[in-house]
């Protein structure tokens, strides 16, 4: 005769109470305070492990390390030019590796010496330093009373800023050196090819020999070139560069100087997504 799924049950619950009649009530009552001190049991024991957990645990150390900037350095290829009535004048140029940190003072003083050790002039100035360039300083004339035969360059402190977040497009154009007995003169266009307005470019202007070595130099500076113009312009030696058969033109902007660009209404030049 075969058992219907509810008359199993009641048979397994019969004998499971026959099994358990002989247990006395003492163990059922231990039963049941072990299964009401359980619960709270659990999470006291729970809360104790993530308190350990959370007290012995110091996260990752937090290691910042300050970027490695390589220092300016003065190049060899520095020159003092004679010309007559005791005037001099010369270059130096001042190299930064950096390519994404540049200086926007850099102190410096150059003493022109006679080779007994005599100064015969001194020059302090301030100057920018553009990041991963090159910087042609020229040194304008002066007179001195005895010819100085070397340069001591010497460079304040220096104190790198991290580039701003601006380019600025440029092009140069129709360099042309003319070198007569009568005097030396450089022409040249300057191109802003950026949609904003600068405000000041310098133009430092070097004349080369055959043996591409510098035997002149020269300086000037143009205002408030606009987007998109072409700026043309000239500088002037009184006299013939001796070797001179041709020009370069560096120019450079300060992008340091806040004020040294323009922009249409509500357009920012140091925003980058405006370039």
């Amino acid at each position: 005769m075969a058992f219907t799924q509810d008359e199993k049950v009641q048979e397994w619950f019969l004998l499971l109470g026959d099994k358990l009649a002989p247990v006395k009530k003492i163990w059922w009552y231990i039963l049941l305070i072990a299964f009401v001190f359980a619960i709270p049991a659990y999470y006291v024991l729970k809360s104790v492990f993530v308190v350990s957990l959370i007290a012995g645990y110091s996260g990752p150390a937090l290691i910042y390390t300050a970027p490695i900037k390589e220092p300016l350095q003065v190049l060899d290829d520095k020159q003092i030019f004679s010309y007559a009535d005791n005037n001099y004048a010369g270059y130096i140029k001042i190299k930064n590796v950096n390519l994404e940190w540049g200086v926007a003072d850099q102190e410096y003083k150059i003493d022109f010496k006679t080779f007994g050790g005599t100064v015969v002039n001194t020059l302090d100035r301030t100057t920018y330093i553009l990041p991963g360039s090159e910087k042609l300083i020229v040194i304008p004339r002066f007179q001195a009373d005895k010819k100085p035969d070397e340069m001591i360059v010497t460079l304040g402190q220096t104190h790198f800023v991290h580039t701003p977040g601006i380019t600025i497009n440029t092009d140069k154009q129709r360099t042309i050196l003319q070198n007569s007995p009568n005097g030396a003169t450089v022409s040249s266009a300057f191109i802003n090819m950026s949609p904003f307005t600068i405000h000041k470019v310098d133009l430092g202007v070097a004349v080369f020999n055959t043996q591409n070595k510098i035997v002149g130099v020269n300086y000037t500076n143009i205002n408030d070139v606009k987007a998109s113009e072409t700026r043309t312009f000239q500088v002037a030696w009184p006299e013939q560069i001796l070797g001179g058969v041709r020009s370069e033109v560096y120019p450079e902007i300060d992008i340091f100087d806040r004020n040294i660009l323009s922009a249409p209404a509500g357009v920012s030049p140091f925003d980058s997504s405006s370039q």
